[in-house]
């Protein structure tokens, strides 16, 4: 069991989500490695430091993974480099900029910090540049010297800033703090949304949980990769083997011409990377990528593609109106005017999650547009031929 593992298995009793979990113990890690460790993509050099933030009905408990992942960074590396509280990003970047003599002559350099905030909003004072600076810190790649921040009353400089972030909020708490500039300038393709709508069990906590959550020993682990530094290695066969699939899932992009007004998926290589790093680092205190590790940050990254287009929607914009546009372009283009559910999935995956696929169905087939059947456990959805006809004479001249 990898230290991950046995993080999420401690955890498995209590009601908050999985997934919220796995990306505290994942942000953890970033938090305690900070920029001494790197991915030499030979043009820059990639940092591990990741956004997250969890998005959940207010009573999900997303407070308790939070709240975990500050003890665990605050006893592995110490809590001075932890934005906890109200803060102001303007109060952020002097805090970053303000260096503090220590006893024995050192001197305490704050540019590399671990915000985490249980709740965003009340968290951070409200500010239109806020997200804006946000945006340009998490570039720890491109900042490779300082930043400077030249403000009326005050001037200060951030050597080689790095930030690692891990917020919660709730969709009516986030449609307030985005502005479209959030969704479309590079907040928005910069963080890991993580939604969750279910608990994970039910326990009241009348009693304790059966698994023990032995923290002294996960901070233990912790302390050993904070004392890692330098570059990370990739076998020779791993490096073809993620030059295939960046190479497949651009072709596939270009093919579908997929529109992504977020940007999430022009850097999603890096996003895959940087997880890649942090899972490798979970399974052992190495500065190695392996291909399980690659493997499951693939997976686990293509999961939360769908929740950067869902946090926009929420923002006003038309639900999975391109979705629907290509799902009746292809039925009405197709012989018999029908696909398989696994077929426009695999087509379409970029476009739509299986579960988004499911309720475009699902409102076209109440709009009477396509029928939705079954044929030996295959789900078929089918467009008449006469409402296929009907689609064709009223999208003549528009078609792909």
């Amino acid at each position: 069991m990898t230290w991950l593992d046995d993080l999420l298995q401690a955890h498995r009793e209590l009601e908050s989500p999985y997934l919220f979990w796995k990306w505290a113990g994942l942000t953890s890690i970033a938090a305690v490695v900070q920029d001494k460790v790197y991915l030499d993509k030979f043009r820059y050099q990639l940092y591990p430091s990741i956004y997250a933030m969890f998005c959940a009905d207010s009573g999900l408990k997303k407070g308790p993974p939070v709240a975990l992942a500050r003890k665990l960074v605050s006893k592995a590396i110490g809590d001075k480099s932890i934005i906890g509280g109200r803060s102001s990003i303007q109060g952020i970047l002097k805090f970053m900029g303000t260096s503090e003599s220590q006893p024995g002559g050192k001197i305490f350099s704050p540019s590399n910090i671990f915000i985490c905030w249980s709740e965003l909003t009340s968290a951070i004072v409200s500010d239109p540049v806020a997200t804006d600076i946000l945006t340009d810190l998490y570039d720890r790649h491109y900042n490779t010297e300082q930043w400077r921040s030249l403000l009326k009353m005050e001037t200060f400089a951030i050597k080689a800033p790095t930030v690692t972030m891990l917020t919660a909020t709730n969709d009516a708490h986030i449609n307030g703090f985005l502005a479209s500039k959030d969704l479309k300038g590079g907040f928005l393709a910069r963080t890991f949304i993580i939604y969750e709508s279910k608990r994970q069990t039910i326990n009241s906590l009348m009693f304790p949980p059966e698994d023990n959550f032995d923290i002294d020993k996960s901070v233990c682990y912790l302390k050993e990769l904070s004392k890692l530094s330098g570059p990370f290695e990739m076998s020779l066969q791993d490096r073809f083997f993620f030059k295939d699939w960046y190479e497949n899932f651009t072709h596939d992009r270009d093919i579908q011409e997929v529109k992504d007004s977020t940007g999430t998926l022009n850097r999603f290589d890096d996003s895959i990377l940087k997880v890649a790093m942090l899972i490798s680092l979970a399974h052992a205190p190495e500065l190695v990528i392996t291909r399980s590790a690659l493997e499951e940050a693939i997976i686990t990254c293509e999961k939360l593609v769908g929740n950067a287009r869902r946090t926009s929607m929420q923002k006003g914009e038309n639900a999975f109106a391109e979705q629907k546009s290509i799902f009746i372009t292809e039925l009405i283009n197709r012989d018999g005017n029908m696909i398989t559910r696994q077929m426009l999935n695999k087509k379409y995956y970029l476009l739509a999650s299986a579960e988004e696929w499911d309720l475009i169905a699902r409102q076209l087939e109440i709009a009477g547009i396509i029928r939705i059947e079954t044929m030996s456990n295959t789900v078929i959805f089918v467009m008449p031929e006469k409402v296929a006809g009907e689609w064709k004479k009223h999208l003549e001249g528009k078609l792909r």
